[in-house]
């Protein structure tokens, strides 16, 4: 039996079916779970979410193909971080064949703006007995297989309304054949978004054997609650479809719809339909929770830095013992013209040491900046490691506000703000956005927006 299309199907929610599956560089919270684990990487609070979908209505043969999903997202916090999750995804036909997935998956930054996902699947494909299959040889064996896979993703942000995305997926061909190998192909995904004020727009392309397919995406938010999007598909085998949908959040929970067309590749249908809840939990503990993980993740930093530059230092001690211990053990070169006796212990003099005044100097200035900046560094991490000792003390029950403005800094956005230039403002240094946007994910707009008024935490 050859592999069915559905588990090479990235659009597990309704939000990723109505931009045509475009979502590898789209960060979706657990609906990512699907697209690109990677995406994983920029989700603050946990999130759970469920899909139920009808696909392929109206089939001349009356066939139903229900398809039902769970996904849960799951921030860690504490020195290791990341972001974990599972899923489940089960696709099923007139109660005659269905195909399942079971996943684990986990996200870490492993660079500024820059996160890696894996993700460990166990798929498992089924038949159910009949008066067809009981005398086919094919299932002489049995009507079910299943296989582990797995997927490695890449997410990128090189700056607040840029996205990149790349997904690997089925990276070990899991093999799902029942009397023969039915090996499913290694697909490889990669993607791009930009997010304006209101709306974001996203590409992807996707390539697995012989096949592949270009999809794009498209979303639009309104009264920072509502959004509209539509998307476009199209791959070889003259497959192609239409799909709009719609969604809206209220306080923590959010409902989302999706419908496709297939407009080639497929006939006689109406569309799939999908319909997906997403609830997210501590909403109002979150801007803690991110300002909490930016903290350490700037304490790592500082410490990181530290270390480096104590290693610096001492190597250049070393260098320094090396060049004395060189100096030392160098023989005195007899003067070239010996007649005048008592100018050779001065030309010796400045014979031996010739060298030191050249290397020995530079190398002491070197570790005297060093070790300045290295004060530096070990002051800042005393700094870091001060405000996070004082938040539990800063917030007594009686008055759990007033030592608020002492525990965490803010920043009011003025007309024309970008994380880039209040970066630049506050720590002197643009490329540093990544820790405010990490602060304040959950206030600021798509894309990283920043709105004149607005009151952001500085990590």
């Amino acid at each position: 039996m050859k592999a069915n299309a559905t588990m090479s199907d990235i659009s597990c929610g309704a939000r990723a079916s109505a931009m045509a599956g475009a979502f590898t560089a789209v960060t979706g919270g657990a609906e990512s779970l699907c697209s690109n684990p990677a995406s994983l990487v920029e989700t603050q609070s946990p999130e759970f979410t469920a899909v139920y979908g009808r696909l392929y209505s109206g089939l001349s043969d009356d066939s139903k193909i229900g398809q039902g999903y769970f996904g849960l997202a799951l921030p860690f916090s504490g020195k290791y971080g990341g972001v974990g999750g599972a899923s489940w995804n089960d696709t099923r036909l007139s109660e005659a064949f269905s195909e399942s997935a079971y996943s684990v998956s986990y996200a870490t930054s492993v660079y500024r703006g820059l996160g890696a996902g894996l993700s460990l699947k166990y798929l498992r494909r089924g038949y159910v007995s009949d008066d067809y299959t009981a005398v086919d040889p094919v299932f002489s064996d049995g009507y079910s297989k299943g296989a582990l896979a797995a997927d490695l993703g890449f997410f990128y942000r090189p700056a607040p309304r840029y996205g990149l995305g790349l997904a690997l997926r089925n990276l070990n061909r899991p093999d799902l054949g029942l009397a023969s190998a039915d090996r499913l192909p290694v697909e490889v995904r990669t993607g791009a978004s930009y997010a304006f004020r209101t709306s974001l727009l996203a590409l992807d392309a996707a390539f697995a054997g012989q096949d592949f397919n270009v999809s794009a995406g498209a979303e639009y938010s309104f009264q920072r609650r509502y959004a509209l999007r539509m998307g476009f598909s199209a791959g070889n085998d003259s497959r192609r479809s239409v799909n709009l949908g719609l969604g809206g959040r209220f306080g923590l929970a959010a409902f989302d719809y999706a419908f496709s067309l297939p407009i080639g590749g497929v006939s006689g249908t109406i569309g799939s339909h999908r319909l997906a809840f997403s609830f997210r939990f501590g909403a109002e503990a979150d801007m803690q929770s991110a300002a909490e993980l930016a903290a350490a993740a700037e304490l790592k930093r500082v410490q990181d830095k530290a270390s480096s530059q104590e290693a610096q230092i001492r190597a250049l001690e070393q260098k320094l013992d090396a060049v004395g211990r060189q100096v030392q053990s160098a023989p005195v070169q007899p003067a070239a013209q010996p007649a005048v006796q008592p100018a050779a212990p001065a030309a010796a003099e400045t014979a031996v040491p010739a060298a030191q005044p050249a290397v020995q100097p530079e190398i002491v200035k070197q570790i005297e900046s060093l070790k300045s900046e290295l004060e530096k560094s070990r002051a800042e991490m005393q700094a870091i490691k001060a405000r996070a000792a004082a938040k539990p003390a800063a917030a007594p029950k009686p008055a759990p506000a007033k030592p608020q403005p002492a525990a965490r800094r803010t920043y009011v956005a003025k007309e024309g703000d970008t994380l880039e230039s209040i970066a630049a403002s506050v720590y002197g240094d643009p490329d540093r956005w990544p820790e405010i946007y990490r602060a304040n994910a959950g206030s600021l707009g798509r894309g990283g927006e920043v709105k004149q008024g607005q009151v952001l935490v500085l990590p």
